[in-house]
């Protein structure tokens, strides 16, 4: 079904999909960077924060949480780009450009209306990428990362030790704007991925009862 709409709205608004976006999400990072080290702005100025938006018009929040970088340590940042731009290249070579676009516009949208339906919140862009590493797991289990560049893991893996994060999260008492906003990251990520996969899960998973029945009925049979 979310398949089926995908493809007519990729009929529809091809044209209007950007080759290369993650470059562009980069980018607009690396202007975070720039802006942040210079002393030009501060993190709370880039934060996506509802009250700010609905109650002083501060509409620039709505792109600003896009450049919040997750460090500002040269070398984690050159190599978390590096990474992002070849999991968004490998996934825009698997999906195609409008869908990897589509998989980015609906978790920027999911994200941002959270902060309407809880303007307190404050809001980064953390869960949001993560929810890109999320797809390339999914898509890419097999693929190997070195950590520490030295220690090879398979992307799942890495996937499933996001997945528990992500859970930890959930769990945490604290409901202050920060805390509580992490929490909605979260729950705008695993959305985002569950329109995208959910329904390829779930029949993965029917197939996989389906065989294990088959077994149980042929064993009983012996």
């Amino acid at each position: 079904m979310v398949m089926r709409w995908i493809e007519i709205l990729e009929d529809k608004f091809y044209a209007w999909a950007i080759p290369n976006i993650g470059f562009y999400l980069i980018a607009l990072q690396a202007i975070g960077v720039v802006l942040l080290i210079s002393e030009q702005t501060a993190v709370d100025r880039l934060w996506l924060h509802g009250s700010s938006v609905l109650h002083r018009g501060e509409i620039w929040r709505l792109l600003s949480f896009l450049m919040l970088p997750e460090t500002l340590s040269p070398l984690f940042l050159l190599f978390a780009f590096y990474i992002f731009i070849m999991i968004s290249h490998a996934l825009e070579e698997r999906w195609g450009i409008f869908k990897f676009n589509l998989y980015l516009l609906t978790g920027y949208v999911i994200t941002v209306l959270s902060i309407f339906i809880k303007p307190g919140i404050i809001v980064t862009n953390t869960y949001f990428l993560g929810s890109v590493f999320l797809a390339f797991a999914t898509l890419f289990p097999d693929v190997t990362f070195r950590l520490f560049l030295i220690l090879p893991v398979k992307v799942k893996w890495l996937g499933w030790l996001t997945v528990t994060g992500y859970l930890f999260t959930l769990l945490n008492p604290l409901e202050n704007p920060i805390a509580e906003g992490r929490k909605w990251g979260v729950y705008s990520a695993f959305v985002t991925y569950l329109l995208f996969f959910g329904e390829e899960l779930w029949i993965q998973f029917k197939r996989k009862q389906r065989a294990r029945l088959f077994s149980k009925d042929k064993d009983m049979s012996k």
